[in-house]
């Protein structure tokens, strides 16, 4: 018995049945991955409201959303929150799943949350409309952060499906395992 469950549990780490969770890094993180000189040396405080950057790998205009935020957010009272989406499943269906909340279907990245405001893409004209996003929002009473709310709850993916069916399949093993037992010390 001990065989077949080492084997269920084998075959539902394999099968990616445990899912990773969502993972984020911070400003500081981002600028080190992508080799950009960045001065903020902010650390992450509970107390204040956070923004929330999906970005991708070597994306140029990612990184240059990145650097403008950088060079501003010392001057703001609040946290900057990043999630690398191009290389991590994960954080891509997060992502999605966010982009659900205000009705944008994520296709591309770089996006920004600031409260109740998102920008999609980057151009430094979208600059000072990002200051002002980020200086509503910490000078609320009480700051909108769906993001924070959803991060909090499971992603519904194409993945729990593929779990079903590995569950399923892991059933089906052990109720055979256990028939052909039976039937051997009949």
């Amino acid at each position: 018995m001990k065989k077949v469950l080492f084997t269920i549990v084998s075959f539902f780490l394999i099968f990616g049945v445990v899912n990773a969770s969502v993972s984020s890094e911070t400003l500081q993180d981002a600028c080190e991955i992508e080799g950009l000189d960045c001065v903020s040396k902010k650390e992450y405080d509970e107390a204040l409201p956070n923004i929330y950057l999906f970005r991708g790998d070597g994306c140029p205009y990612c990184n240059q959303l990145i650097e403008f935020i950088d060079s501003i957010i010392d001057d703001y009272q609040v946290n900057v929150v990043v999630y690398e989406v191009k290389d991590n499943k994960d954080n891509w269906n997060f992502y999605k799943k966010v982009g659900k909340e205000f009705d944008f279907t994520p296709s591309g990245y770089p996006y920004l949350v600031v409260g109740e405001k998102t920008f999609d893409g980057y151009a430094s004209s979208d600059d000072e409309d990002i200051k002002l996003a980020i200086e509503e929002l910490q000078n609320s009473d009480e700051p909108y952060d769906v993001v924070k709310e959803l991060e909090n709850k499971p992603v519904d993916d194409e993945s729990n499906d593929k779990a079903v069916i590995v569950i399923i399949a892991c059933a089906a093993i052990v109720m055979g395992v256990y028939l052909v037992y039976k039937i051997k010390n009949k």
